[in-house]
């Protein structure tokens, strides 16, 4: 018998913190997921509902994110 296997989100491949200003003083980060293959661009995985005062401050919760959203993941097949 023949068993299918779900997937939940965008597909596997690293994870990276960026940092967007979209207005002056104003910082927002955003996780992303790499495409694994060249062609393949970034998916938003979470992204900060609020801004930060500061670069550094936006880039510690992005990364507390990311660390967050690395445990949650499911164990590899």
């Amino acid at each position: 018998m023949n068993t299918l296997v779900q997937s939940y989100g965008p597909p596997p491949g690293p994870l990276a913190v960026r940092i967007k200003e979209p207005s002056m003083g104003l910082f927002y980060w955003v996780v992303t997921r790499l495409g694994t293959q060249e062609y393949a661009g970034e998916a938003k995985v979470e992204a900060s509902d609020h801004p930060y005062p500061t670069h550094e401050a936006a880039m510690q919760a992005g990364v507390a994110c990311m660390k967050a959203l690395k445990t949650q993941a499911p164990a590899s097949l």
